[in-house]
């Protein structure tokens, strides 16, 4: 007599899928005459944090280190410092509740909500399709000649974020593209390492016509160290390729 199997109940949510709806609302066009106000993502990404709250209270479990707790510590006492010595105060509480928002809540909550590999890469993928997408409505404007000025001329790629925030798809871009090379050099199916390498090659046009010396700069040093990390012959090897295409490039 043999006992049957009770049936798999359906597999859990990956707890990064409310960040990865923050990712997707930042696809939205920046509405007329905006200029970096809040908006749904901004509105999402504290939910997020509410979220996540109430995970660590349901698992009573310590939710960080002492080593990210202190490092996700620093950025709060040069904030508050600032604060204190802004002009005007209201401005001050404003912009505190701003950049605690941006460089300590909200990263503490993705790192928290990260479980493992396979909601890294998931968290990774949805970057790279909005660096896909920004990319792309960038190329547009700079071919149509319907981006932001650049040396008096309408070519430079801003993406949705318009041209009050010209370097917003640059950034978008430049995060995209290390993620696809992260992607890429790790450990998945062969398959998504080659789709991952096809689409960091792809996401170098839009960062090119974003005319940002700067992104272009973090881009490649963040780059290469991921390449050093992988090891010494990968990066070799691919170093070699870049400058072979380089020089047929530039002939």
């Amino acid at each position: 007599m043999t006992l049957a199997l009770p049936p798999r109940g359906p597999a859990p949510l990956s707890p990064v899928l409310p960040v990865v709806g923050v990712v997707a609302l930042l696809a939205l066009p920046v509405a007329p005459g905006g200029e970096g106000g809040a908006g749904p993502a901004d509105a999402l990404s504290a939910l997020v944090v509410v979220f996540c709250a109430v995970r660590l209270l349901r698992a009573r479990r310590r939710p960080l280190t002492p080593v990210a707790a202190l490092l996700l510590g620093l950025p709060v006492a040069g904030l508050a410092l600032a604060a204190l010595h802004a002009v005007a105060p209201g401005a001050g509480l404003t912009g505190l509740g701003r950049y605690l928002q941006v460089f300590v809540l909200v990263p503490a909550a993705v790192l928290l909500l990260v479980r493992g590999r396979a909601d890294f890469r998931l968290l990774a993928w949805a970057l790279v399709a909005l660096a896909g997408w920004q990319g792309a409505v960038g190329v547009h404007q700079y071919l149509t000649r319907t981006g932001a000025s650049y040396r008096g001329e309408e070519i430079r790629a801003v993406g949705t974020f318009g041209p009050a925030d010209v370097m917003g798809m640059a950034t978008v871009v430049s995060l995209g593209l290390v993620c696809a090379v992260g992607l890429a050099l790790g450990r998945p199916a062969v398959r998504e390492r080659v789709l991952a390498a096809c689409c960091a090659l792809a996401l170098l046009a839009p960062l090119a016509v974003s005319f940002s010396r700067g992104a272009w700069i973090a881009t490649a040093v963040a780059v290469t160290v991921q390449l050093l990390l992988a090891g010494p012959r990968r990066a070799l090897g691919v170093g070699a390729a870049v400058v072979a295409a380089g020089v047929v490039l530039v002939g």
